[in-house]
């Protein structure tokens, strides 16, 4: 969260009498208006930085205004169904500059915790977007059906059925079980560490597995696009409101 204040004194010194009960209500209105204009800013910006933004992320920056003096901008915490825009942004607001491990998404933590497969326990899946199997939305993401797909086949995996219900795909991990045998699949000995799909002679790799954390930049400038925005707009915006307020009284 960034909150910030407004002092308008330097601009307010010359008003007089009942012309300064329109102080509070036009620094107010220039709160408001100052935080609708920096959420569009901020979207402007996350799509210059990240790659094909979905429309969640970009509307994830909210501003609250406390009374006629300050205010608050912070990132949506709440999301009807997937992952937390204030979770996932958090890695890459930049703060230094540097690098800082990934959000974990809720597939890879079920992964991990509740999949079954003890030896994907420290692996952290990565979906493989180059390969031909992955399935894409319009921002160039796997699809939540795929998720959903992938971990059903899972679940089914892990209790050790060897085959997928009529004619779908079957998925299976590598490794998937601790020890000298090191999966369920025979042919998975020759596969890279990985979640495959496969349906007949057709086998398609969804996500490659890692034994680290991945790392991301650091790279949405939050607040430093808020704190520059602020001087450089915040002045003017105050001018014009406080001549709307002010015209109220001629």
């Amino acid at each position: 969260m960034l909150e910030l204040k407004f002092d308008s004194s330097s601009f307010t010194r010359k008003l007089r009498g009942i012309q300064i009960s329109a102080i509070p209500e036009a620094q107010k209105k220039s709160l408001y208006k100052f935080g609708f204009l920096n959420k569009k800013k901020l979207a402007v910006h996350m799509q210059k930085v990240f790659r094909n933004p979905v429309s969640f992320t970009l509307n994830s920056p909210l501003y609250k205004v406390y009374d006629e003096n300050s205010m608050a901008f912070f990132i949506r915490s709440n999301a009807p169904k997937g992952n937390k825009p204030s979770k996932y942004l958090a890695p890459v607001e930049y703060l230094t500059g540097g690098v800082k491990e990934s959000y974990e998404t809720k597939f890879s933590y079920w992964l991990r915790n509740y999949s079954g497969l003890p030896a994907l326990n420290n692996k952290y899946a990565i979906p493989a977007m180059d390969s031909s199997a992955v399935q894409k939305n319009q921002y160039g993401n796997m699809k939540a059906s795929q998720y959903s797909a992938v971990k059903s086949g899972l679940e089914r995996f892990a209790t050790g059925a060897k085959k997928a219900k009529g004619n779908q795909y079957r998925y299976f991990a590598v490794p998937s079980k601790v020890g000298k045998s090191s999966s369920r699949i025979s042919v998975s000995s020759k596969l890279g560490h990985g979640i495959y799909r496969v349906k007949g002679n057709t086998l398609g790799l969804l996500f490659t597995l890692s034994n680290k954390k991945p790392k991301v930049k650091q790279k949405f400038q939050f607040r430093g696009i808020t704190a520059k925005h602020l001087n450089q707009k915040m002045n003017n915006i105050f001018t014009i409101e406080l001549r709307k307020q002010l015209a109220q009284f001629k």
